[in-house]
């Protein structure tokens, strides 16, 4: 096989490649039976799409990122806390709302749940344990905060006791708000979307980064050894 056709045949073979396979890999943390969907340092963008409030319209994206997990004992329980950080793309800049703060603790064993702030008072919740447990999340808002909740199919409604406001978290079977939305008397306060397939960030050099590495050296491997013994019989 001539050079030129080895290289087209691997280029087509990591293009199959990436199209089988995701390029990221999604990596998560597990303590005991407790399992979060993110690493120490992940990062997921959700793109604004609609806002009418002054401040959110000048907004076009929001970052959430996985500042730190570790497990705390309270009661001789351990559960699996999550530090992060939320920013929001405001007019050219990312505006830091927290940092490196409280967002979520959790144990399964236990049935518990418990959000920050920005969660109970405002609803904006990004990121979940897995699995998916829709009523958890609705109780644990509705315990320590002014939110009310009704789950619709894979929707999670919060509503401010019928003052005509409410958020709407769209939740994906991995753990990820996809769509978060809040309206007011009808009326969309704002909409943030999560594109699944481009603006995740999970883990570089995830191991399908690994595996096209791999299969594309071993070829260029042997074609260069073959190279070399065919100058030496020369």
């Amino acid at each position: 096989m001539s050079q030129k056709r080895l290289i087209t045949s691997i280029a087509c073979l990591c293009l199959i490649l990436l199209f089988v396979l995701p390029l990221y890999t999604l990596g998560s943390t597990t303590l005991g039976e407790s399992t979060f969907p993110v690493e120490e340092e992940s990062e997921i963008v959700w793109e604004s799409v609609n806002a009418t409030e002054s401040w959110y319209m000048d907004v076009e994206f929001v970052r959430f990122t996985t500042s730190t997990i570790y497990n705390q004992t309270y009661n001789e329980k351990n559960y699996l806390f999550i530090n992060h950080t939320l920013e929001f793309y405001h007019r050219f800049t990312w505006v830091p709302r927290y940092t490196n703060s409280f967002y979520m603790a959790y144990n399964k064993t236990l049935n518990f749940l418990n959000c920050s702030s920005e969660g109970f008072f405002s609803g904006n919740l990004f990121v979940f344990p897995t699995p998916v447990n829709l009523t958890l999340i609705g109780e644990a808002v509705k315990k320590e905060g002014d939110l009310n909740y009704s789950v619709i199919g894979q929707k999670i409604v919060l509503d401010y006791y019928g003052n005509g406001t409410c958020i709407e978290l769209s939740i994906n079977s991995a753990g990820f708000s996809t769509i978060i939305e809040k309206i007011t008397n009808g009326t969309t306060i704002y909409r943030w979307e999560l594109n699944e397939e481009d603006v995740i960030i999970i883990v570089p050099f995830g191991s399908n980064f690994l595996i096209i590495t791999f299969v594309s050296i071993i070829p260029i491997v042997i074609f260069t050894k073959k190279k070399i013994a065919n100058s030496k019989e020369r």
